[in-house]
Formats: C-alpha cells, structure tokens, sequence
C-alpha cells in the first residue's frame, strides 16, 4: 500500500477528509494521511527536516518562495491540459518566480461592497465599476453624517489602516511598492505615482473625513452597519451571508480608479504544494489535483469548470469575486520577505501620517529600506 502524507495549516479540515475519501475510493492501494500544523514556521520544519510531508497546504505563500523546496508543477498542469481551464490572475502570482511551487488556495480579493439603503436615502447613484477616485470620495462625503458633537454616526468607507489593503490604489494609479522582481522598493515606493495614491488616502482621513481615523470615536457601529461603502473580501461578503445578515441590502463593484486604464488589484492566497523530498510526486499530483481541481474546493476555486458546475459565475456576489481574480498583480508582500515582515512597522508610519500629519512623500522615501 503506497502511502501519501499531507499537511495543512487549515484549522477546518472538512474538505481536505472528503478529498480523501473519496481518493481512497478511487485508489484502494493508497492511504492518505492527514497532518495539521499550528502555522507556517512548523510547516517549514517539517519540509526542512528528514521525514518531511509529501504535500504541503499553507494559508500564505511565503512558504512556497523558498527556492527548491517543492517541485515545480509547471510540467504536471502542461501534460494535465488544464493550463487554460485555470484562472489566470493568481496563476500568474504563483508564478512570480519563473517556477510553480504550488497551486493557489483559498483566494480572496477585495471588492467596493456597498449599501443600497443608504445610497437610496442619500439619493446617490450606486457605484459603478469604472468610478474614478473624485467620484468614490465626493459621495463618501455625502454618504458620511455626523452629531453636532462631530461623532460619526455613519462613514462613507470603511477599511483598516492597513498597508497591504492601500497597495490596490497604488496599483489603481500606475504605481508599485517594489520593482516587479522584488529586490528593491527605491524608485518605487518613493516613486511620484505610488506618492500620490498614498496621499489622497491620507487625505479620505485627514481631509474628507470620510475614513475613521485610528482611535476615532464613533457611534456607527459595525462594518455593516453604519459604513456605506467597505474595503470588503471575499469573507467579508461571505459572513454576511452566513450570519444571516441580508446581504441583497448591498452591492459589489470594483475598486474606484486613480488613473485612466489602471485596474491592478491585491489578493490574498495561500498554496498547496508537493515537496521536493516527495518520493512519488506523480502519485501526490494525482491527488492534489483530485482535491483542488476535481473535488469541490474552496469558495473562490481555481477551475473554471469547477466555478461553472457550481453555478458560481450566476451568483450575484461569488460571480464578482471570479471576475476580480484576472485582475490581481503580485504585491510587495508575496515579492520581499524582509518587505512582508516589516508590515507592522510600516502600519505604524501610516498612523503618524493619519493622525500626526506627517509628511506622505518624506514617509514613503523611508521605506526604501524596507527593500
């Protein structure tokens, strides 16, 4: 009996035992085990170690830019004929390095999510996919109401201080943090492109006050309460749905435009890939395809064809999210290591910037040393 060794940093495991099933079913020679990891740094020690895993699934990519350590499954998807039945977007990202370490999981892109009833009270068209960045701001500030003690009791957008969640509008207005090969952010962060998309972010806070600022009091309550429009993921839209929330109260469109034809966009993902120390990598593609590719998978999957069966492309707000993935450009943090894991301190320049007002090109000049 052959035996196949998988390990996930997943918590909800349900997929992956029905893969396994009905794998096994198929394939009563070979057993496949099931391995949970607490996070990426015991699933990098297991790959590093003698007895690793023939598969890894990890909820970031971080893992799979590590040169050598998984096989490149450019070779299987060519003979497998299914290059043109994949998404293209997050196949690209994975890409990135020339290699296809592993397959893209668990996706997710932002979207404008908006609500209705609050455009409708405002009497405010609802957004469109091609709005530009003075139409989004002008209606935000309609769209945001405050008491006469200046205490927000509804914002026009709603999002995190977030570096990584701003990088769509710098895309959005012909700028990058890095350079399209990672090694360096000088000429990019610090670039009058990526400058200017930063500073009318800092201006929606400083100067619209259409964005809570860190701290902010405020009477508005939840994301889906008192924000008419959000920065929202793909599990933003899923939650309202899960927790019964009426979601047909909102609307999706893309993310407003800074300059004319710019429509890049981030995107969450992580990644599931067979080992270099995999001694049947033949036997572990079979069953990696099994699980992502021919098994319903996750809520955004990588087919088409899986997307179509499900009759995702004719749902009001999955069919949004498919269509978003051609979109998505590799970010900074899927590019530099040392960019990824400077995040927080980045997060906290951005808070000096919102609420200390400091200086948006002399910050972002700073962060070449990031890169």
């Amino acid at each position: 009996m052959s035996k196949l060794r998988f390990m996930s940093e997943f918590t909800n495991l349900k997929r992956i035992m029905e893969a396994k099933e009905s794998f096994e079913r198929l394939h009563p020679e070979v057993e496949v085990v099931i391995e949970q990891s607490a996070d990426h740094f015991e699933s990098l020690s297991a790959c590093r170690s003698d007895e690793a895993p023939d598969i890894v699934e990890s909820g970031g990519w971080a893992l799979f830019n590590r040169e050598g350590m998984f096989v490149d499954l450019n070779p299987f998807v060519e003979q497998s004929g299914m290059e043109a039945d994949l998404y293209t977007g997050p196949l690209a990202i994975a890409r990135h390095n020339g290699t296809l370490p592993g397959l893209p999981v668990d996706m997710s892109v932002p979207l404008l999510v908006f609500n209705k009833e609050m455009f409708d009270k405002a009497g405010l068209p609802y957004p469109e996919d091609d709005w530009t960045w003075e139409r989004f701001v002008e209606a935000a500030k309609k769209l945001t109401i405050r008491g006469e003690d200046g205490v927000a009791v509804q914002f026009g957008f709603g999002i995190g201080v977030d570096i990584e969640w701003y990088e769509p509008f710098v895309f959005r207005n012909g700028g990058s943090y890095l350079s399209p090969d990672g090694r360096t952010a000088r000429g990019y962060a610090d670039s009058p492109a990526t400058i200017e998309a930063m500073q009318k972010i800092i201006d929606a806070y400083r100067v619209h006050g259409i964005i809570r600022k860190p701290k902010e009091p405020s009477s508005a309550g939840q994301l889906h309460e008192g924000f008419a429009m959000i920065f929202g993921f793909m599990w933003f839209a899923g939650g309202l749905i899960h927790h019964g929330i009426d979601h047909r109260r909102f609307g999706l469109a893309r993310l407003p435009r800074l300059a004319e034809g710019r429509d890049g966009n981030m995107i969450y993902m992580g990644g599931a890939g067979i080992t270099g120390k995999c001694p049947q990598p033949g036997l572990a593609w079979d069953f990696l395809r099994h699980y992502l590719i021919d098994s319903p998978s996750w809520p955004l999957p990588l087919s088409r064809s899986q997307a179509e069966e499900r009759g995702l492309h004719e749902h009001r707000i999955w069919s949004r999210y498919l269509e978003e993935l051609q979109h998505a450009q590799p970010s900074g943090f899927y590019l530099n290591e040392k960019w990824n894991s400077s995040r927080q301190l980045i997060n906290e320049d951005i808070e000096r910037m919102i609420v200390g007002g400091a200086d948006v090109a002399k910050m972002l000049r700073s962060w070449t040393r990031y890169a």
